[in-house]
């Protein structure tokens, strides 16, 4: 484990806080994320987070769905897999087109890091999700969504069954009312809507994260690291500190309830076109932290700059 982690534990048992299944045994978390890792650095810094939760014993990445059309994105999340030591995991495209496509300050520069699977040789996501998912137990899957939930719809229209059989919950990364950008952007709140009345299982909202800003100290890490460069790039060769929106969804997806954060299941959360959506305990829930920002921020700086497992 590393040590700035370590040293990180110990600081919260001495408060009597550990994280959700760090003394239990138990399983790490099934997680399949989605990502629009394009056009904002946060989508990076999420997937640094998952890979360091999962050499931690805490999560499993079975695969990664891009939900953008960037022809370097697929190869940038390999290289970051690549970077962990976990090439292998399973990466997809989405195959449609998106109206106003985003650019992107990084994805170029990432993608010329080590790496073997690309937009071209990378299956749909509707058929990745069919693979992994039929390999799994039933009720054992958490998605997370840190991009746009185009993937998803199409998957419901494909096989509702199997989404109800195999994923346990989605955890959505998007703001609860009147979202400006993961669940309406390229047109895409009707897509979003459909997610979110028909997902059969429990959906979680996260929209936690502006005032946490990470990354700044990447720059002491690695000149080989990927994620280094993505933040250096997103900033214009520069270090600093970005909103941790995605790296805060992550987190509640692999950790839940109980010391970081609590589940809200009251009022309700709202699109931009009108639709309403009632929160409902265990199946429609907004996502609350339980820890303050500053103490929230060094946990995801210290995640982002772990470095890989040996």
């Amino acid at each position: 484990m590393n040590g700035l982690r370590r040293t990180l534990l110990l600081i919260l048992a001495a408060s009597g806080i550990t994280l959700h299944g760090e003394e239990n045994g138990s399983e790490p978390m099934r997680v399949i994320l989605e990502t629009d890792m394009t056009f904002d650095v946060d989508d990076v810094g999420a997937l640094a987070v998952l890979h360091a939760l999962a050499d931690d014993g805490l999560a499993e990445i079975l695969a990664v769905n891009f939900n953008e059309v960037h022809p370097n994105g697929v190869a940038a999340i390999d290289a970051i897999n690549t970077f962990y030591g976990r090439g292998d995991i399973p990466i997809s495209r989405y195959p449609g087109e998106l109206a106003d496509p985003d650019q992107s300050r990084y994805l170029d520069h990432v993608a010329r890091f080590p790496h073997t699977t690309d937009a071209d040789n990378a299956p749909a996501a509707v058929d990745l999700y069919r693979r992994v998912l039929l390999g799994q137990p039933d009720r054992s899957v958490t998605i997370i969504s840190v991009g746009f939930l185009n993937n998803l719809s199409d998957l419901l229209e494909a096989d509702t069954d199997l989404v109800g059989a195999k994923v346990a919950r989605l955890v959505v990364m998007g703001g609860r009312h009147n979202d400006r950008f993961n669940l309406v952007r390229h047109d895409l709140v009707e897509t979003s809507q459909r997610v979110f009345e028909h997902w059969p299982t429990p959906l979680a909202i996260s929209d936690h994260g502006g005032r946490l800003r990470t990354g700044a100290t990447l720059a002491s890490a690695s000149p080989e690291n990927p994620v280094r460069e993505a933040y250096y790039r997103w900033f214009g060769n520069a270090f600093k500190g970005r909103s941790s929106w995605d790296q805060v969804a992550v987190l509640y997806g692999v950790l839940g309830t109980g010391v970081w954060f609590d589940e809200v299941s009251t009022g309700t959360a709202s699109l931009p076109n009108g639709y309403s959506l009632q929160l409902t305990a265990g199946f429609r829930t907004y996502v609350a932290s339980r820890r303050d920002d500053q103490e929230l921020t060094a946990f995801i700086e210290t995640l982002m700059t772990q470095a890989p497992a040996p």
